[in-house]
Protein backbone atom coordinates (compact mmCIF):
# COMPACT_ATOMS: atom_id res chain seq x y z
CA UNK A 1 0.00 0.00 0.00
CA UNK A 2 2.78 2.03 0.50
CA UNK A 3 4.40 1.83 -2.76
CA UNK A 4 0.97 2.21 -4.00
CA UNK A 5 0.16 5.77 -2.20
CA UNK A 6 3.73 6.66 -3.84
CA UNK A 7 2.89 6.88 -7.10
CA UNK A 8 4.24 3.04 -8.19
CA UNK A 9 1.87 0.62 -9.77
CA UNK A 10 1.63 -2.54 -7.92
CA UNK A 11 0.83 -5.95 -9.54
CA UNK A 12 0.20 -8.37 -6.37
CA UNK A 13 0.80 -12.18 -6.03
CA UNK A 14 0.36 -14.36 -3.64
CA UNK A 15 2.78 -16.89 -4.46
CA UNK A 16 5.74 -17.45 -7.04
CA UNK A 17 3.55 -18.88 -9.69
CA UNK A 18 1.35 -16.53 -9.78
CA UNK A 19 3.89 -13.94 -10.13
CA UNK A 20 5.06 -16.40 -13.48
CA UNK A 21 1.78 -15.60 -14.52
CA UNK A 22 1.01 -12.03 -14.47
CA UNK A 23 4.79 -11.64 -16.13
CA UNK A 24 3.87 -13.65 -18.85
CA UNK A 25 0.60 -11.34 -19.60
CA UNK A 26 1.21 -8.20 -18.11
CA UNK A 27 2.62 -6.34 -21.74
CA UNK A 28 4.03 -3.26 -20.11
CA UNK A 29 7.34 -3.05 -18.08
CA UNK A 30 8.02 -4.51 -14.98
CA UNK A 31 10.83 -2.55 -13.14
CA UNK A 32 11.01 -4.26 -9.87
CA UNK A 33 10.05 -7.58 -8.53
CA UNK A 34 10.23 -7.41 -4.08
CA UNK A 35 9.70 -10.44 -3.14
CA UNK A 36 11.08 -12.46 -0.17
CA UNK A 37 12.94 -15.64 0.32
CA UNK A 38 10.55 -17.90 1.43
CA UNK A 39 7.17 -18.58 -0.12
CA UNK A 40 4.73 -20.95 -1.17
CA UNK A 41 5.69 -23.13 -4.08
CA UNK A 42 8.77 -21.73 -4.80
CA UNK A 43 11.45 -19.83 -2.90
CA UNK A 44 12.38 -16.13 -3.75
CA UNK A 45 15.93 -17.03 -5.32
CA UNK A 46 14.23 -19.15 -7.46
CA UNK A 47 11.49 -16.67 -8.75
CA UNK A 48 14.57 -14.41 -9.47
CA UNK A 49 15.94 -16.54 -11.41
CA UNK A 50 12.84 -17.44 -13.55
CA UNK A 51 12.08 -13.68 -13.36
CA UNK A 52 15.48 -12.96 -15.00
CA UNK A 53 14.65 -15.20 -18.06
CA UNK A 54 11.66 -13.84 -18.94
CA UNK A 55 12.80 -10.38 -18.02
CA UNK A 56 15.99 -9.28 -17.73
CA UNK A 57 15.91 -5.76 -17.52
CA UNK A 58 14.03 -6.43 -14.07
CA UNK A 59 15.16 -5.32 -10.73
CA UNK A 60 15.02 -7.57 -7.82
CA UNK A 61 14.51 -7.11 -4.08
CA UNK A 62 14.42 -9.47 -1.97
CA UNK A 63 13.67 -9.62 1.72
CA UNK A 64 14.52 -11.95 4.36
CA UNK A 65 14.34 -12.26 8.00
CA UNK A 66 17.03 -14.54 7.82
CA UNK A 67 20.79 -13.20 7.85
CA UNK A 68 22.30 -16.07 5.96
CA UNK A 69 20.06 -15.17 3.32
CA UNK A 70 21.96 -12.18 2.91
CA UNK A 71 25.06 -13.68 1.86
CA UNK A 72 22.93 -16.02 -0.79
CA UNK A 73 21.09 -13.68 -2.22
CA UNK A 74 23.52 -11.52 -3.00
CA UNK A 75 24.32 -13.58 -6.30
CA UNK A 76 20.64 -13.54 -7.43
CA UNK A 77 18.78 -10.32 -6.80
CA UNK A 78 20.10 -6.68 -7.64
CA UNK A 79 19.36 -6.10 -3.35
CA UNK A 80 18.33 -7.59 -0.52
CA UNK A 81 16.70 -5.95 2.71
CA UNK A 82 16.92 -7.63 5.70
CA UNK A 83 13.51 -8.07 8.07
CA UNK A 84 12.68 -6.51 10.04
CA UNK A 85 12.23 -2.88 8.24
CA UNK A 86 10.83 0.41 8.64
CA UNK A 87 8.88 1.74 6.20
CA UNK A 88 10.96 4.62 4.79
CA UNK A 89 13.81 1.91 4.24
CA UNK A 90 11.60 0.19 1.99
CA UNK A 91 10.85 3.36 0.43
CA UNK A 92 14.43 4.53 -0.19
CA UNK A 93 15.66 1.25 -1.69
CA UNK A 94 13.37 1.07 -4.29
CA UNK A 95 13.62 4.49 -5.46
CA UNK A 96 17.52 3.57 -5.18
CA UNK A 97 16.82 0.39 -7.21
CA UNK A 98 14.78 2.32 -9.72
CA UNK A 99 17.11 4.84 -9.98
CA UNK A 100 20.89 4.10 -10.08
CA UNK A 101 22.74 0.81 -10.56
CA UNK A 102 22.71 0.13 -7.03
CA UNK A 103 23.38 -3.71 -6.16
CA UNK A 104 23.68 -4.38 -2.96
CA UNK A 105 22.83 -4.79 0.82
CA UNK A 106 19.54 -2.00 1.66
CA UNK A 107 19.71 -0.80 5.70
CA UNK A 108 19.36 3.08 6.68
CA UNK A 109 23.14 3.49 6.98
CA UNK A 110 23.90 2.86 3.37
CA UNK A 111 20.85 4.33 2.25
CA UNK A 112 20.82 7.63 3.65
Amino acid sequence: MMLSREGYTVLRASDGQEVLEICGKFRDPIHLLLTDVRMHQMSGLELAEKIREQRPETRILIMSAETTTAIAARNAPDAFLGKPFVPPTLLRCVRRLLTSSFRGICNDSELL
